[in-house]
């Protein structure tokens, strides 16, 4: 398990570099992964005063425990789905269990970076926000090896990539 964790890390930071030089528009940032209208549909395009550090550790803790409820809700309806189905063959069960920890993991990573808000470790949140970046690719690359342009999973790993790229915009700031 531990070579695999570390597979997983090497490839996940791979995918970093590329992460950072991809620019996304954050003008539907307030979407779930089915379209409809997230709790954060209140907050204008994701605007929030950036030189404010209440004003962004707010904004940052109710994406964070809106993307925890979209993420466990994924991992229990589509991911835990596709796991019990007999007819799902040992490459799509490996990679399905493969994007479950990567959730899983990403979970963690949510919830630290609030901590980590709540502390003012901000350099730390940066960190977490990172990492759960180059988990989503990894899971990605994986469904897209197995299942090919999977919309359930696109549609989750492109409103997630807003999600994390918002909250990664914001923290910046205050992490060097």
């Amino acid at each position: 398990m531990a070579l695999h964790s570390q597979i997983l890390l090497i490839i996940s930071l791979s995918f970093l570099f590329f992460q950072f030089n991809i620019a996304i528009d954050t003008s539907d940032i307030s979407l779930s992964p089915n379209g409809a209208p997230s709790p954060l549909s209140s907050m204008p395009n994701g605007e929030v005063s950036l030189d404010n550090k209440e004003s962004v550790h707010k904004y940052v803790d109710k994406l964070m425990e809106s993307s925890v409820a979209k993420t466990e809700e994924f991992l229990d309806k589509v991911i835990e789905k596709r796991l019990k189905d007999p007819t799902v063959t040992a490459f799509a069960k490996d990679c399905l269990l493969v994007c479950k920890e990567v959730f899983e993991l990403g979970v963690d990573a949510m919830k630290k970076t609030m901590e980590d808000m709540d502390k003012g470790y901000y350099y730390s949140a940066n960190v977490d926000l990172s990492s759960l970046s180059t988990d989503l690719d990894t899971c990605m690359d994986c469904v897209k090896e197995i299942y090919g342009d999977d919309q359930e999973f696109i549609k989750f790993d492109d409103w997630a990539g807003k999600v994390t790229h918002d909250a990664l915009e914001k923290v910046a700031g205050f992490s060097s």
